[in-house]
């Protein structure tokens, strides 16, 4: 393939040359795949490689938006991926986020577009979850409600207000007072880690992980302290009855939780955990037959990311979902209490 060619690819953004050769822009020291999709450069200013590594050797850096020093590359899937970890390491910290998305090197309309096809969601409705799963964590621990909204990257309290009603339900105080006033907690030891339970008076709204330090210093495994049960109340019978059917659970001896359950999150998120449950025990199925299951094939990406941000762990039995390649995707409490929860159920299923 000559130049003329090759710039005949470049200007047609055509994939089917990527890897066939690459071209680097000398006013801006980048080398890019021929199907990037960038500014078209100036003719002149563009050269030609046959490897990645010739355009290394020339002083050029890869292109990060069609990143052409890796193999296997989807652009889109790249870019949603690196946006949502960014969203979640700098929430709290306005000042880092926007620096580190400027440098994506992508606009924000691009950018909201590409994120939405994957995940079903904005970046911007995004970041408000996971500041306000932050703000309900720390209100959860105690914190004051100007503090919460602070250190999960609030600067405008009356947006805090609007952003947490809107995802709860509920103004912060009245949040704050219902999870001190009427929910009670507990840890638990388990073959996995420990695991905090939380009940209201009417249902089980978590089981989450926690670290080791949260644990009660005398629990033995199986069991839970009593301190946090609200002595006589609904709930810490609740908490109770979900500890043990736990405990039969990891004995082996129980296959299906009869437990009320009431995890929060939006309509779509809902809609996905209650499909979860219908996931037989000791099998598996796949995000692209969830998202079917759940009534859109086409949103295995929006599926997963709701999988990965179920409340109730093991009653809602999220580690039943795995990779279309058989692989054992992420998991909250961690790839090995997949592997370990999903040995399980085999083994007491043979």
């Amino acid at each position: 393939m000559n130049d003329d060619k090759m710039w005949e690819a470049v200007r047609d953004c055509d994939a089917s040359c990527d890897g066939k050769f690459y071209y680097g822009v000398k006013t801006t020291g980048i080398y890019c795949r021929p199907s990037c999709k960038s500014k078209l450069p100036k003719r002149e200013n563009v050269v030609f490689f046959r490897t990645k590594e010739e355009a290394e050797e020339a002083g050029f850096r890869p292109c990060k938006r069609c990143r052409p020093d890796l193999i296997a590359f989807d652009p889109a899937q790249e870019l949603s991926e690196r946006t949502k970890e960014l969203l979640e390491r700098h929430f709290s910290d306005r000042v880092k986020l926007g620096r580190d998305m400027k440098e994506m090197g992508v606009s924000r309309k691009h950018l909201a577009q590409v994120f939405k096809e994957q995940y079903d969601i904005t970046p911007s409705e995004y970041l408000i979850q996971v500041r306000i799963a932050a703000a309900r964590q720390m209100l959860q621990n105690g914190a004051a409600i100007p503090d919460a909204a602070g250190m999960a990257g609030y600067e405008n309290l009356s947006e805090f207000y609007d952003h947490f009603r809107r995802q709860t339900g509920m103004t912060p105080a009245r949040y704050r007072q219902i999870f001190a006033d009427n929910i009670s907690r507990s840890v638990m030891d388990t073959p996995i880690g420990p695991l905090r339970i939380i009940a209201s008076q009417d249902a089980i709204l978590g089981v989450e992980q926690t670290g080791r330090e949260s644990s009660d210093a005398g629990a033995q495994a199986g069991q839970i302290p009593a301190d946090r049960i609200l002595s006589g109340d609904a709930s810490g019978e609740l908490v109770k009855d979900c500890a043990a059917q736990l405990t039969e659970y990891f004995a082996g001896k129980r296959q299906a939780f009869d437990l009320p359950v009431s995890p929060e999150g939006t309509d779509f998120q809902k809609n996905v955990w209650n499909h979860l449950r219908d996931i037989p025990y000791g099998q598996t199925r796949t995000y692209g037959e969830l998202a079917e299951m759940a009534g859109n094939k086409k949103a295995s990406r929006a599926v997963g990311m709701a999988n990965h941000c179920n409340p109730i762990l093991i009653v809602i039995p999220c580690h039943r979902v795995i990779g279309a390649d058989g692989s054992l995707t992420g998991y909250a409490a961690g790839i090995e209490a997949k592997k370990f929860l999903l040995q399980l159920e085999q083994r007491y299923t043979a």
